[in-house]
């Protein structure tokens, strides 16, 4: 089962991030066979980090729970809280080899539904299947996240982009037909950056 993390900083941790920064990597590469993608979500300009994403495959939720509860960065402070769901991909790439441009900068979208637009989502279904099939080149990743007991029980929307800047971005997300008809509650739009040990441009695979 594939899981989406997304786990917080504490603010003010930056001393902490450094002193625990290789523990924090050495664990991440233990899971290296169940990564798809993994890295510090960022402000929208990319210059400062919010928190860690990492899509993961893992046998159960417990499994995925305790994954979290031993990152080193939570053990020792540096990060508190986090969100976990399970996601349906419906692409199969990986950070190993995703749609990706050199000089280009990524980013992160985090989308949970409002109540009670089922309907709606199933409406624009098409109309959301030929944005992505326009725009294929740009989405190195893409998922519904899904409820625990019931896969078809769609309750959000993750995506990785790769785009020349922010506000390219933000327009074509604007345009995305579920973001724009307002099925989502929440739509967090983030830069984000390949984790240090899953990058095939700065690590031999």
């Amino acid at each position: 089962m594939l899981y989406a993390i997304k786990i917080a900083d504490v603010s003010g941790s930056q001393p902490l991030r450094d002193i625990h920064r290789k523990e924090h990597l050495d664990y991440l590469k233990t899971f290296d066979d169940q990564t798809i993608f993994a890295g510090p979500f960022l402000t929208e300009d990319c210059q400062t980090e919010l928190g860690s994403m990492r899509f993961l495959d893992f046998p159960d939720r417990a499994a995925a729970v305790k994954h979290v509860s031993d990152e080193p960065f939570l053990v020792h402070g540096v990060q508190k809280g986090y969100t976990l769901h399970r996601i349906r991909p419906v692409v199969s790439n990986t950070w190993r080899d995703c749609p990706r441009k050199e000089g280009n900068l990524q980013f992160f979208i985090h989308a949970l539904d409002k109540p009670g637009t089922s309907e709606t989502r199933q409406e624009l279904r098409d109309a959301h299947l030929a944005f992505f099939k326009e725009h294929e080149d740009v989405f190195m990743y893409r998922a519904p996240l899904v409820a625990d007991e019931d896969e078809t029980q769609q309750i959000g929307s993750v995506y990785l982009l790769d785009m020349p800047d922010a506000e390219a971005a933000k327009a074509l997300w604007a345009s995305e037909p579920y973001n724009n008809a307002g099925i989502y509650e929440t739509a967090n739009l983030y830069g984000w950056r390949f984790g240090r040990v899953f990058d095939r441009f700065k690590v031999a695979i």
